[in-house]
């Protein structure tokens, strides 16, 4: 007997790629799905005009919400798991999209490991060219690699069990960022995801809406650690060390884009590393441009 499953598309102000993330949903071989369209601008705005006009073509083939409350991406995904009737949610952000048999793939290995979910790897999309691609990684100590920071699992990438969703309490509604990471670790902390180790995503990166700067990213790390110690404090002295200084790697990183050198060095302090440690990262980093 063929499963439900629900895609929750929430949207903000990214009317010009929403199609193209609904049809690689209703395009998919398995065909027992339902797509729900959470509209996170405000009630009445030209955005949301512009996603009302977009979804006129799918006719009822999609069911779409435009909630009382717009806060964050959290807010929106939860109206969605909330308005759901599939036994799976699968999370699609408004500008990526999936290959054509992504759902039928992981439900599949779902049943084949008997696990409460699935990713997938997935394609790093920029301006139509393809970027990079996510390397084959195992869902060994994944809890602890997603944390540090070792692996990023993508939300587009997910096919989740609702029950489980709803036990975890969903998205945190507290976080404007980091929410796509606190529930993947709030699902992995009682409950198991394998890998199925296919590029079945294609996560575009061409959009900058709301990319916070480096004193932004420092407030949502230290907002983000405040809500979720749990999954910091189960590990040892030296895994928490790890754990904090990949996140301000992210925050030196971000620094040296915008020739912040005291945040900088306040960071490199912050983790034990010399000036001369930031001189080899700024090397570093300028290779990577």
């Amino acid at each position: 007997m063929e499963v439900l499953v629900s895609v929750v598309i929430p949207t903000y102000k990214r009317s010009d790629t929403l199609s193209r993330a609904i049809e690689s949903a209703l395009n998919q071989t398995y065909q027992k799905i339902e797509v729900i369209i959470v509209d996170d601008n405000e009630k009445g705005s030209l955005e949301s005009k512009k996603v009302q006009e977009v979804l006129q073509k799918y006719n009822n083939r999609v069911m779409y919400i435009n909630p009382e409350k717009h806060i964050n991406g959290a807010v929106a995904r939860n109206y969605g798991i909330k308005k759901a009737n599939g036994d799976y949610i699968a999370f699609l952000d408004d500008d990526d999209e999936w290959k054509e048999d992504k759902i039928k793939k992981q439900l599949d290995y779902l049943k084949e490991k008997d696990v409460d979910g699935v990713s997938c790897l997935y394609e790093i999309i920029k301006n139509n060219k393809l970027i990079r691609k996510c390397k084959p990684y195992n869902a060994e100590n994944l809890h602890l690699r997603v944390l540090s920071r070792e692996v990023a699992v993508y939300t587009s990438t997910l096919l989740l069990k609702k029950n489980v969703l709803v036990k975890i309490g969903g998205f945190n509604e507290e976080l404007l960022r980091h929410q796509d990471l606190q529930l993947l670790l709030d699902f992995l902390y009682e409950n198991k995801i394998e890998v199925l180790n296919e590029e079945l995503v294609k996560i575009h990166s061409d959009s900058a809406i709301n990319r916070p700067n480096s004193d932004g990213l420092i407030k949502i790390k230290e907002k983000f650690f405040d809500i979720c110690s749990k999954h910091l404090e189960i590990y040892s002295k030296k895994e928490q060390k790890k754990i904090l200084s990949s996140h301000c790697f992210e925050i030196i990183f971000l620094a040296m884009k915008e020739k912040r050198l005291n945040i900088v060095i306040k960071y490199l302090i912050k983790i034990g590393l010399s000036l001369d440690s930031y001189r080899i990262l700024y090397r570093r980093w300028i290779a990577r441009k």
